[in-house]
């Protein structure tokens, strides 16, 4: 599946994605494993936007070659983003993958869509992190420390720890976003390496 992790700082963000992709058959069980080829990624740079997903390969594809987010016309964070994220963002993500076939109907028999998909997203966009969940609901972390997929516990404890939880440098921050990446792929089978690190501001 999927590992992402990624550390906000008062002036950058930095955010780590593996590159491994596990295929499972309809019990459930991983019957593929495929190392993403040279060039490719589980993050998509988009204008200003950081765009990764852990879950299906799909919401992975729409966000390189199909989304085209809306821009914010400020360069800050706080109140002002959360609300262009809530008012503007979100819906046009959801717009998108409603007219890529990527959302969940709600009957056999309906045409129209529950405000539901299968991933879990990571935004970064004016060096400020953002995780909407299936439901289109998005969290941010005081912490400053995010990861998702199916490694993200590990990465989360490891960054956890090699940070003592304090703020550290962006230098310092893509190095712990690596290693926290590389104790998840020791645990979880579905993380592996390479790791792309991608860093946004300072």
């Amino acid at each position: 599946m999927t590992t992402i992790a990624a550390i906000q700082g008062k002036s950058y963000s930095v955010i780590c994605s593996d590159s491994r992709i596990s295929s499972f058959d309809e019990s459930g069980m991983a019957y593929q494993v495929t190392t993403l080829g040279t060039g490719s990624s589980k993050i998509a740079q988009n204008g200003r936007y950081f765009l990764g997903a852990a879950g299906d390969v799909r919401a992975i594809n729409i966000l390189h070659h199909s989304f085209q987010p809306p821009t914010p016309t400020f360069t800050s964070g706080g109140s002002r983003l959360d609300h262009f994220i809530t008012q503007k963002f979100i819906p046009a993500l959801r717009d998108c993958f409603e007219s890529t076939g990527y959302a969940i109907p709600d009957s056999h028999d309906n045409k129209t869509h529950i405000a539901e998909h299968d991933s879990t997203i990571i935004v970064s966009i004016n060096r400020t992190i953002y995780i909407i969940d299936g439901d289109y609901s998005w969290t941010s972390d005081k912490t400053g420390m995010y990861a998702i997929g199916t490694g993200s516990s590990y990465a989360l404890g490891a960054m956890y720890a090699l940070t003592g939880g304090k703020e550290i440098p962006v230098t310092k921050a893509k190095g712990v976003v690596t290693k926290a990446l590389g104790i998840a792929s020791k645990f979880d089978p579905y993380t592996g390496a390479p790791f792309q690190v991608f860093v946004q501001g300072a």
